[in-house]
């Protein structure tokens, strides 16, 4: 690893601990001996405690974003300096403060390579996208946030807003997520796009000690947990973009750990904690999932306590001694009591956000999620990564098997030591199959939360069972147990490692700041249009030039494929599309471009002064966009006609030739028979291009603005379904040249 690489771990180093001194004051109420590693969930409760107050002094006090962070910082800290102070706690023994601190640098290294590989390869900020752009939504709402206080919310009828407005308002779930993603950028320095990495690196990496200090009995059991944490779909959902889901998923686990500790005996102070951070939990993705995920905990728990209560009357097992009574007596205190504290507790953390987010809604909306139940079962049990299947289909037959019978054999384990909350968490894994009896797909949307917990049930047992008769040979077994969960994952482990750090692949898309920021030093108070239809570009261009007080010039395909979308539920206008050429525009890299006119080429962005040259300013009603192996842009023309908006800013009328290689699609079945129609103005003609072949249009273009509608003659056979694209014959590599004079 570089000096960069260096530079950014120790940054991860100091947020953890930062992140720990505001979260430990809510695992104070929960200490217990017999987890001696509770400490090192203090970062990914601090995500959730600085979340949580960052949105009440954003939202309720309307103080900017700055004061927010801080205040809150300040407040959760000083919590917890106040609790320690007070309760004077003894240091861990040596050997745990050993332990603790060879697993914190690890979580910490891998957190920051894994997350920061390409900064680290460009040794500046970068973002880096494959699989997913949410990381472009988050950063351009967080980055509203920090320019604007909740007095002045953001408006639905500015194109430039309405994407904050319909994540604040429409959607509204997960502001918590938006306000960590701006507090990232915020104690950065940087944009919140060119923080993105950097705070998901920081959250995984507090999410894998979270999970081992929550559950842990003991060092060995510490460093499994952590490990195994490290195998499942986390690493995905952050080099995916899914922050909230990054977010939420472990601190569900976390407020579900935390539960289970407390389930013997909830006291108000427990119940609060509780409170405090399954709000920020709920609010972090939507509260409809932290209300099923932790209600899938506490049922399972209430069957575990019934199980357990059987097997002890069934098996002999002791029972409280008054014989008259002990029936009624042992169901009382070991079903109903726990069993009702735990369903009060759950109401208490999950109803009051649960009420306010979706009271005043109509609906409570849900993901969509794959129907297809041989994608939908290996990523709900992490043995494949989300995003793309990666493994064979007989690879994860076995691992399915492998996963049942150590599922299998947990089960038991735990129910022959009659411990409800290890039985309740491996048991969590039967949402598996009743999902699939009643159709219900959503349990994709399990990924990241099944394995662990029922990792987690593994790690509960290790305590009783070192206390029982052979307790070194009994922990032995559960350690190849634990071994076995995480290795039946390590082909997702590696397929996933393969396709978000170390395969090269030219549509993983790498952003520099360095890029950007040299794009807004030339364009200075100049507008600029962009041209941009891949959304990874057109999204930089709203993060990195309009959320920086550059005036851009949306022209087509860039508004249908950034934020008409977003403004569509709004009827939110459209800006205007046709006002007069910019001096500067942006574009694909590869896109053609007026020789002479380029003035800056980074890693996927051209910006050219091409105002006084003739260019391709827009490509308008496309059916669909393409780019070849080599990133050049290409487009699809169907029947219906789509434009090609050329500009001519030289002052006089040109001749000239539009030359591009074209290639038929399937929307014919002849593919020797494509025709292609060409109109400007009076100018009309047509060109056969069958199969691979290239095509030139002689064109008379008049200064200003020239409007080239470009259509296919044959029909499509079969008749297209309404809304989709009529692929018939698609134009790439498109250049302009001067018409030669005879």
């Amino acid at each position: 690893m570089n000096t960069y690489g260096w530079m950014l771990l120790g940054q991860t180093l100091l947020a953890l601990a930062a992140l720990g001194l505001a979260g430990g004051w809510a695992l104070w109420p929960f200490r217990r001996d017999d987890r001696p590693y509770l400490w090192a969930a203090a970062p990914l409760a601090g995500v959730l405690a600085l979340g949580g107050t960052i949105a009440l002094l954003y939202f309720f006090a309307f103080l900017p974003l700055r004061w927010c962070l801080w205040l809150g910082l300040a407040f959760n800290a000083g919590a917890t300096v106040a609790v320690l102070v007070r309760g004077r706690p003894a240091l861990p023994a040596l050997r745990y403060r050993a332990v603790g601190l060879l697993v914190v640098l690890g979580a910490a290294y891998w957190g920051t390579v894994s997350c920061n590989k390409t900064a680290i390869d460009a040794r500046e900020p970068t973002v880096a996208s494959l699989d997913g752009s949410d990381m472009f939504g988050y950063a351009i709402v967080a980055d509203w946030l920090r320019a604007h206080t909740w007095a002045e919310p953001p408006r639905a009828d500015r194109p430039f807003e309405v994407m904050a407005h319909s994540n604040l308002f429409r959607d509204g779930g997960r502001p918590v997520a938006h306000l960590r993603a701006a507090a990232a950028g915020e104690v950065r320095g940087t944009s919140s796009l060119f923080s993105y990495d950097w705070a998901s690196g920081i959250i995984l990496a507090a999410a894998l000690l979270g999970f081992g200090g929550v559950f842990a009995s003991g060092s060995l059991t510490f460093v499994l947990l952590v490990c195994g944490a490290a195998t499942c779909n986390w690493l995905a959902n952050a080099r995916s973009g899914y922050f909230g889901r990054s977010i939420a998923y472990p601190g569900t686990i976390l407020v579900a750990g935390l539960f289970l500790l407390a389930a013997d005996r909830l006291t108000w102070k427990r119940v609060a904690a509780l409170a405090a951070l399954g709000a920020a939990v709920a609010f972090s993705l939507a509260p409809v999932f932290a209300t099923v995920a932790l209600g899938l905990v506490v049922g399972c728990y209430l069957g575990a306590l019934g199980a357990v209560y059987l097997m002890n009357r069934w098996c002999g097992a002791p029972v409280p001694p008054e014989p008259v009574t002990a029936g009624v007596d042992s169901f009382r205190t070991s079903v109903l009591k726990p069993g009702a504290a735990a369903v009060l507790a759950f109401v208490a953390v999950v109803a009051p956000a649960f009420a306010a987010h979706y009271i005043p809604r109509e609906t409570v909306k849900v993901p969509r999620a794959p129907t297809n139940w041989p994608v939908v079962i290996p990523v709900s049990l992490d043995l494949e990564p989300p995003a793309l299947a990666l493994l064979t289909s007989a690879t994860e037959k076995k691992l399915l098997y492998g996963c049942a019978a150590l599922l299998l054999v947990s089960a038991g384990i735990a129910l022959r030591h009659r411990q409800p909350v290890a039985l309740a968490l491996v048991c969590c894994a039967l949402v598996v199959p009743v999902s699939w009896l009643l159709g219900q797909n959503l349990l994709y949307t399990f990924q990241g939360v099944v394995y662990p917990l029922t990792l987690a049930g593994l790690a509960v047992l290790a305590g009783p069972l070192a206390a029982a008769r052979w307790g070194r040979a009994r922990v032995a077994v559960l350690a190849v147990l634990i071994v076995g969960a995480v290795g039946l994952r390590v082909p997702q482990v590696r397929a996933t490692a393969d396709r978000y750090l170390y395969e090269k692949k030219s549509w993983r898309s790498v952003v520099r700041q360095s890029d950007t920021e040299t794009i807004r030093a030339i364009v200075g108070t100049d507008p600029v249009d962009v041209t941009l239809g891949y959304y990874v570009d057109n999204h930089v261009a709203l993060s990195e030039l309009v959320a920086r007080g550059v005036e851009v010039r949306l022209r087509a395909p860039t508004w249908e494929r950034s934020v008409k979308n977003w403004a569509r539920p709004f009827a939110c206008p459209a800006p205007d599309l046709m006002l007069p050429k910019a001096r500067y525009s942006l574009v694909d890299k590869h896109a053609w471009t007026p020789p002479g006119t380029e003035r800056f080429v980074g890693t996927r962005l051209k910006l050219v002064e091409d105002r006084d040259a003739v260019t391709v300013l827009a490509i308008e009603d496309v059916q669909d966009l393409t780019w070849d192996m080599d990133w050049r842009p290409g487009f699809w023309v169907g029947n219906t006609p789509t434009a090609l908006v050329l500009h001519n800013g030289t002052g006089s009328a040109r001749s000239v030739v539009l030359h591009a290689n074209t290639a038929v699609g399937p929307a014919h079945p002849d593919r020797d028979r494509r025709t292609l129609r060409y109109a400007l103005g009076a100018q009309v003609g047509t060109r056969p291009v069958p199969g691979a072949n290239t095509v030139a249009i002689p064109l008379r273009l008049e200064p200003g603005f020239n409007r080239v509608e470009l259509s296919v003659l044959e029909p499509a056979d079969p008749a297209p379904k309404p809304k989709h694209p009529v692929l018939l014959l698609e134009l790439r590599d498109w250049r302009i040249e001067p018409l030669a004079e005879k």
